[in-house]
């Protein structure tokens, strides 16, 4: 008996470690923590700093810097994967990882250092993000009606690329983002149809460009109808578009020069690029730029 009592208190001693729920715990708050606890500080700053890169990609992706789907999948996943081998790594050092260990690094001050810091480098990105979505730079963006459909359907989160049009002047058949020519708090989303000097005309709900039917394969052929299928022919004037949606009988664009009208290029924001988020999967990832890539 004498033995076991005295094997038992040491045997608890021995397993008095870092514990593997504490560095899990600790993970999830800033990526790294964990790490510092368990007395490996290094590898903890080290997996901190890919952290804020892959979640730099994401907002880059997000921002319409690098707007394509695959980037947004990649950092997307990258970020995930990340976190989750963080996680995983921490607790698994935490049972290899001797009491002495512990205790070198085990002073609630030096958590709490930690923390604040993390989260003061992590604020940076969210400040900026923050900033880009008030300013309309931050094309992570939602359709909230059909009037894009079948091209945009209501829900589908989309990317935009926020540097397009920075550069280029718009062309015909490219699906913009743009402020609201009568209200420049809204963001729109609309296709080009005609731009500055073209001859525009609707009838029976298909654009007439420059006397000559454009073909649409993107139109709902079962929505061309409404009070507004017909136009008569217009000219465009200089610094300015003509956009449509695709879905023309549920859509209020420059057919309507009251609730609408044409849409100064001051007020473009970027081209859409890609479905990035759908209740359909096939339709995730699926390319909206120009109807010459549909």
């Amino acid at each position: 008996m004498a033995i076991f009592a005295d094997y038992a208190p040491a045997d608890a001693h021995e397993r008095r470690g870092p514990s593997p729920w504490l560095a899990a715990f600790l993970t999830v708050l800033p990526p790294g923590l964990g790490h510092l606890y368990i007395g490996q500080a290094r590898r903890g700053i080290t997996l901190f700093v890919l952290v804020m890169i892959a979640d730099t990609l994401l907002m880059f992706a997000m921002m319409g810097v690098l707007a394509r789907f695959w980037m947004f999948a990649t950092s997307f996943m990258l970020l995930i994967g990340l976190w989750l081998f963080i996680l995983f790594d921490a607790v698994m050092r935490a049972r290899q990882t001797p009491p002495s260990a512990l205790q070198r690094q085990n002073r609630w001050t030096i958590y709490v250092g930690a923390f604040v810091l993390a989260y003061l480098v992590f604020a940076g990105p969210c400040i900026y993000a923050l900033q880009a979505k008030a300013s309309g730079r931050l094309l992570w963006l939602s359709v909230t009606s059909s009037s894009m459909e079948p091209t945009l359907e209501a829900g589908e989160f989309f990317l935009a690329d926020a540097t397009y049009y920075r550069g280029r002047l718009p062309m015909r058949g490219e699906v913009a983002v743009y402020k609201h020519p009568k209200q420049s708090d809204l963001h729109y989303i609309k296709r080009i149809v005609a731009v500055e000097g073209d001859r525009i005309a609707i009838k029976a709900g298909r654009a007439i460009v420059n006397g000559m039917a454009v073909e649409e394969p993107y139109v709902d052929e079962g929505a061309t109808g409404g009070s507004l299928a017909d136009m008569p022919e217009t000219q465009v004037p200089a610094g300015h578009v003509f956009v449509l949606g695709d879905n023309r009988a549920a859509s209020v664009d420059s057919r309507d020069s009251v609730a609408h009208g044409l849409v100064p290029l001051s007020n473009l924001i970027g081209r859409v690029t890609d479905v990035a988020i759908s209740r359909h999967l096939t339709r995730m990832g699926r390319w909206i730029g120009t109807p010459s890539n549909l």
